[in-house]
């Protein structure tokens, strides 16, 4: 009976190790990741209400906390990575997206009766704050995954910006934050 007590508890044991992560979900004793990658230029429109440059990648994604206090939740959590090619990103900003330019360029050719030209590029400093937002930043931040201390589950969206033709099944989501490091595959 002891032996086959032992043998039970040797194999669900061995059972757990081999668990993986479903498909667009990670998660460990601290927190549940649940997200969809889009990268479509149509379906981005459709799920962020405004159209966006081509090489923007958002994902939708559901952040549930298991601890029993609160737990902080940050975009800046949380890098996109292809595995075609190795290039990363970091979530970005929407006034990293939609924001105003942060420098003003100014070219001047001058030419001289030698056939000589020489040009000046001055370079002014913007001062953001004094911008006001743009629309699509507007529509960004109302969407975008909030920074937040919570207990409860919390969605939004992330964005990112990769170079090239990516494919979903290449993306991988790595998660870095106080409830520790996840990765989640995406189908």
């Amino acid at each position: 009976m002891k032996l086959l007590i032992s043998l039970l508890i040797i194999s669900c044991f061995a059972a757990a190790e081999d668990i993986k992560s479903l498909p667009n979900q990670a998660g460990n004793g601290n927190i549940d990741l649940a997200g969809t990658a889009i990268l479509d230029a149509k379906e981005i429109e459709q799920v962020v209400g405004a159209p966006m440059d081509p090489g923007y990648i958002v994902v939708k994604i559901k952040v549930s906390p298991r601890t029993l206090g609160a737990l902080r939740i940050s975009a800046d959590d949380f890098t996109l990575v292809s595995r075609k090619d190795g290039e990363r990103s970091d979530a970005l900003a929407p006034g990293q997206i939609g924001g105003p330019a942060n420098l003003i360029l100014k070219s001047k050719t001058t030419h001289s009766s030698a056939g000589v030209s020489s040009t000046t590029v001055n370079v002014t400093p913007v001062d953001a704050k004094a911008a006001p937002p743009s629309p699509l930043q507007k529509i960004l931040e109302s969407k975008m995954l909030h920074d937040v201390e919570t207990k409860e589950p919390v969605e939004g969206l992330l964005y990112f910006l990769l170079d090239g033709k990516n494919k979903v099944k290449d993306l991988g989501l790595i998660y870095k934050g106080p409830a520790g490091r996840l990765a989640m595959d995406f189908k």
